[in-house]
């Protein structure tokens, strides 16, 4: 019995866009991306770290280039091999998904001041175009600048990000101690005007979870340093009011940005452990995020937003930014009528925390849903292209190779 040739043609085509498809949906999600401080003083040690996205290649292979003389120390994970101003990272057996590397870098004390730049290559792919340039983040500035906080605005600089410790109780670039700095964490995006800008923070040691406002100018790269802090900000003379949660300082841009000029609707979203809630007999509606601002302690408006086994969400709306503490009151202390702002609508979200999941405020997209996005797109235009196949179909020959049949 003879096949008709439009129906063998069919089949062959269709196998054919649906193996394109599927090779294209797999390499689509492939990368990896460097995240940089903006800039850096002459002898600071700042933390690199490599956001990869694999695709379950027999051998996956990455190699990123620090300038010359700077020297490499901590490299995360096993698979990371240090060599001069070299760090490697080969694996035979890498899974398919997400993975974070992170090493240090220290800048020579005597690095002349200017841009300097990093220069990686990297190949996932079982079918993707093979070895590709780590194209984000590849510049940051070394400068030697000191900025004290001022009353207005945001204060302080975007410099580079802390591997934490400390140095001698001697002071940073913000003003801030470096024996009270837990974890110093960066963010940077390019504000445009009228951009919704966004900062999303996955540090496990800071609760921030997002900083997000409305640019009204267009002002190139801005950053957003966040220092996690073991104790009241050396910045600050008094203690927040209640149980502190958390202290830390955010800056946004250098000194003197970040004002009504600059921007508008700055919102700050943060969590908060559900077991420090219950060992502490803490009020839930009593959390608050407390900014410091011209000597004194001001509670922001305040709105849980959504829960998960282990936390609690809130966001807050802030003026500025400078020093923050979140806080909460004890059930003893806080009377019927004092609350959050807002409503409380949210339902609990089961499942166990995880910083690349978690709440990061409206319109977030989170990896699982560009993949489950992808893989309906490919099904749909693997739909599409069969019907438009059998449109080529002569009836003629499926009638008379259904009858033969």
């Amino acid at each position: 019995m003879k096949i008709p040739k439009s129906i063998k043609l069919f089949g062959i085509l269709s196998l054919v866009c649906l193996m394109t498809l599927s090779m294209v949906s797999a390499a689509a999600d492939l990368n990896v991306c460097r995240d940089l401080p903006t800039s850096a003083n002459p002898g600071e040690t700042i933390t690199v770290t490599l956001d990869i996205t694999l695709d379950g290649a027999d051998k996956t292979v990455i190699e990123d280039n620090v300038p010359a003389g700077w020297n490499v120390s901590n490299p995360s994970g096993s698979g990371l091999v240090v060599d001069a101003n070299t760090v490697s990272w080969i694996d035979v057996n890498a899974a398919l998904g997400v993975e974070q590397l992170t090493y240090d870098v220290t800048i020579p004390g005597d690095a002349a001041l200017g841009t300097y730049t990093f220069d990686g290559m990297f190949d996932l792919a079982v079918a993707a175009p093979g070895v590709q340039p780590i194209d984000c983040d590849t510049q940051m500035e070394v400068v030697e600048v000191v900025v004290e906080p001022s009353s207005g605005g945001s204060s302080g600089t975007s410099s580079g990000t802390s591997s934490g410790g400390s140095s001698g109780g001697s002071s940073g670039a913000t003003g801030e101690t470096f024996e009270n700095i837990v974890k110093k964490e960066v963010k940077s995006a390019y504000v445009m005007n009228g951009a919704k800008v966004s900062y999303q923070f996955n540090e496990k040691e800071n609760n921030i979870d997002f900083i997000k406002f409305d640019a009204l100018k267009n002002s190139g790269m801005i950053s957003v340093t966040i220092e996690t802090l073991k104790d009241t900000s050396a910045l600050v003379k008094t203690n927040p009011a209640g149980k502190v949660y958390q202290n830390m300082n955010i800056w946004v841009g250098k000194a003197g940005y970040a004002t009504p000029n600059d921007i508008v609707n700055p919102v700050i979203g943060f969590r908060v452990e559900r077991s420090w809630i219950g060992a502490n007999d803490i009020d839930g509606s009593a959390i608050k995020l407390n900014r410091y601002h011209d000597g004194t302690w001001n509670p922001l408006p305040t709105t849980k937003v959504q829960e998960s086994k282990d936390y609690i969400y809130f966001e807050a709306k802030t003026p500025g930014f400078s020093p923050f503490a979140i806080t909460g009151e004890t059930n003893s202390v806080v009377s019927e009528d004092e609350g959050l702002t807002g409503t409380d609508t949210n339902t609990s979200t089961e499942g166990s925390e995880d910083r690349t999941t978690s709440y990061k405020g409206e319109n977030r997209t989170t990896s699982a849903d560009a993949k489950t996005s992808i893989g309906n797109i490919t099904m749909l235009l693997s739909f599409a292209t069969i019907i438009g196949f059998m449109g080529y179909i002569k009836r003629d020959d499926i009638r008379k190779y259904l009858k033969k049949k």
